[in-house]
């Protein structure tokens, strides 16, 4: 306990004490840096590509110090004939509105501050350094309609340029002294003793799941007690780099990779594999008392999950691609991928078009291709339609989270949405595939008409009552109070007011653990309310039973605990190894339980808080890590009695339906407006006794028409 959830407490609160990411040590920039460009001449003006489909531009850094220009030249080239002749460079470019000028033959082009940042730093002293960088190498003139833009062309080869590139170089921004060295010298300690142990994936095989990461077991090493009041990496891990959606392929579809920060380097595997080291010692926690996720370590996750499990190829290059392989890798590059920003939204699907195929196959081996004319609307609605058409499931509507304002129909999942969106019922609390199936694995047969989408379903059971909504506890990610070298008094009083403002808001971040797990006493009570009484013989009245154990005992919160978890067991165990987790879990919740009973766990919160650490002392509980379905989502009743496990925006008259290819059961609402057998989609659900198609009847499927 004391490194899961004691230490974690603990730890936040020392590292501000202590003042270890309070004081800002970086130095003025060096004088002999030149920071713009001091000749600017007439503005470069693009030629137009004039060879074939391959063509491309590559950029020629020109040498130089650090108090020279930046100043380059573009030339054209094929991409067959330059494999492995030129570094491509991952970045953001950081806010385009602040631009300065570098030269490129001779003429003038503005980048962003970000790029001329790692030109600067990239630049050799004594010779030429040839690289391919988005913003200098593609036109980015403006589409107009009914005209193909050099854009969309490039867009189509991008995976190719970074699959030829010798390497991808990652540029997270400038170091920040002493932080930088600090941070690397660190890493190289962790990857080293990680290569040492034969753990160059320290992660112990998991698929970098939280449940997987909590569950694993800890590594001894003498590094923690060295590295665990380490903040310096903390200005890496937040770069923005992690967060763009375009790094993704630049990176995985990358033969070598090197990650950069100002003038430090580290090769992208040992970078990994000190990472995952320092995950599975414990150094870094990828939640706060194990709860609160820190979404710090999202992207990161993220990442080596696609590495592991999309990246493998599909097939040999000479050997057609099966479409359901295609069709399952780009729904999982999606949602993987969705909480990542673009600044063009169309961007969160052509982004990935280049990891659905093999170097040298198709474009757009799903009929999908990046084309700017068409609309952010038209863009995912078409993505839609040609997966739902390609797959034999009707997983994808599991990834559609409509909301009121959203333009698009309700079965079209919204990409442009970041937000936290519910743990897709696809897959168990493990990140496996489910291999029950509500409809009986009978294919799935959509139509479209109008923009609506054509299943066929019957309806089961409309919702009869609802339970609130449990939200998943982030922590907020501003930046911390920072008091600087050369400050006044008043500043740093300032600063320290800050700073202790701070604090209290770390109290109530840990606080509201509180009325979260509070919310899970209002789903018991929701289904303690089904069970019903009967009278037996001689006028004793008695409970209907929820369950039984694998031995046939009585387990009156059995369909409870297996809505929470949706299904997923224990690891090594079967349902009463499982039951006796979730005894242990509620057993933790007691004091707060009591509290919201008496309606006063927004009083008493500290009290509450040393009660659920006092009862999770001795280990986290292996059974809240089987509650990732849980998240965004809220506990029902049907009308049949029924327990359910809904979508957040589920209302009481929602109706439950059963269709044909559908993995899970769905939730539609009656479309007030478009007459019977017409709805919207509200979302997917998780119904015991629903998911292994024991309530499915094809006999009474009709055509059900989704808006």
């Amino acid at each position: 306990m004391s490194r899961r959830i004691w230490g974690q407490v603990e730890d936040t609160f020392e590292s501000f004490i202590l003042g270890k990411n309070l004081l800002n040590l970086d130095p003025p920039e060096g004088p002999s840096d030149r920071t713009e460009n001091d000749v600017v001449g007439k503005t470069y003006i693009y030629e137009t590509l004039k060879q074939d489909r391959k063509a491309f531009r590559l950029l020629e850094l020109l040498p130089g110090s650090r108090q020279d220009d930046i100043a380059c030249t573009l030339t054209e080239h094929c991409l067959d004939d330059c494999h492995g002749k030129y570094d491509a460079l991952s970045y953001v470019w950081g806010d385009a509105s602040v631009t300065t000028p570098i030269q490129v033959n001779g003429d003038t082009l503005m980048v962003t501050t970000n790029l001329r940042a790692a030109l600067l730093n990239l630049r050799k002293i004594d010779q030429p350094y040839t690289l391919w960088v988005d913003a200098v190498c593609i036109d980015q003139g403006k589409v107009s309609a009914g005209k193909t833009s050099e854009r969309n062309h490039q867009v189509s080869i991008m995976g190719d340029i970074y699959r030829n590139a010798a390497r991808t170089v990652v540029w997270f921004g400038n170091a920040r002294h002493p932080f930088t060295e600090q941070a690397y010298s660190m890493m190289e300690v962790l990857a080293t003793e990680a290569e040492s142990r034969e753990q160059g994936n320290a992660a112990n095989g998991s698929n970098y799941s939280l449940p997987s990461l909590l569950s694993a077991e800890r590594i001894e090493s003498p590094n923690f007690d060295r590295f665990k009041d380490d903040v310096s990496i903390l200005h890496l891990a937040s770069a923005d780099w992690w967060h763009r959606t375009w790094t993704v392929q630049e990176v995985l579809l990358a033969s070598e990779v090197v990650v950069v920060t100002g003038t430090f380097s580290m090769n992208w595997e040992r970078f990994c594999a000190a990472i995952d080291h320092g995950l599975a010692v414990g150094i870094w926690n990828p939640t706060l008392v194990g709860i609160i996720l820190d979404p710090i370590v999202v992207p990161y996750l993220s990442m080596r999950a696609l590495r592991k499990r999309i990246l493998s190829p599909l097939e040999s290059p000479a050997d057609p691609q099966p479409t359901a392989a295609l069709v399952s890798r780009l729904f999982e590059l999606l949602v993987r991928c969705r909480f990542r920003l673009a600044s063009d939204s169309r961007d969160k699907v052509y982004a990935l078009l280049g990891m659905i195929k093999n170097e040298g196959q198709a474009d757009n081996p799903l009929g999908i291709e990046g084309d700017y004319r068409l609309s952010e609307t038209e863009v995912y609605r078409h993505t839609a339609r040609q997966l739902l058409l390609q797959s034999s499931s009707l997983d994808l509507l599991g990834a559609s989270t409509p909301t009121p304002t959203q333009s698009h129909p309700s079965w079209v999942p919204d990409w442009s949405n970041t937000g936290n969106g519910p743990f897709l019922l696809m897959y168990d609390a493990r990140g496996v595939i489910r291999e029950t199936h509500a409809s009986r694995h009978t294919p799935s047969v959509p139509r479209f008409l109008d923009h609506a989408l054509l299943l066929a379903g019957h309806e089961h059971t409309p919702v009869l009552r609802l339970a609130p909504v449990l939200h998943r506890l982030q922590r907020h990610s501003e930046d911390n109070p920072i008091i600087k070298r050369g400050d006044t008094i008043a500043e740093r009083l300032s600063a320290l007011g800050q700073v202790f403002s701070y604090f209290s808001h770390v109290y109530w971040e840990l606080s509201a653990v509180i009325p979260h797990l509070g919310t899970f006493r209002d789903w018991e009570e929701l289904a303690k309310e089904g069970r019903k009484s009967r009278v037996r013989a001689g006028g004793v009245a008695v409970r209907e039973r929820d369950g039984e154990d694998e031995q046939g005992g009585y387990d009156p919160l059995a369909i409870y605990w297996q809505t929470l978890c949706t299904g997923t067991m224990a690891a090594g165990g079967g349902k009463t190894e499982t039951a006796r987790l979730f005894y242990a879990w509620r057993a933790s919740l007691k004091s707060i339980f009591r509290l919201r009973k008496w309606h006063a766990d927004s009083l008493l919160r500290p009290l509450a808080f040393v009660g659920y650490l006092m009862k999770t002392w001795g280990e986290y509980s292996a059974f809240a890590g089987l509650l990732e379905h849980v998240y965004e989502r809220r506990l029902g009743r049907g009308a049949d009695g029924s327990l359910m496990l809904l979508p957040e925006r589920t209302e009481v008259g929602d109706v439950l339906v059963l269709v044909k290819g559908g993995r899970q059961p769905l939730v539609l609402r009656q479309d007030p407006n478009g007459g019977q057998g017409n709805y919207t989609f509200v979302g997917e659900a998780f119904v015991y006794g629903c998911m292994d198609g024991e309530k499915f009847e094809e006999g009474k499927c009709a055509d059900m028409r989704i808006r």
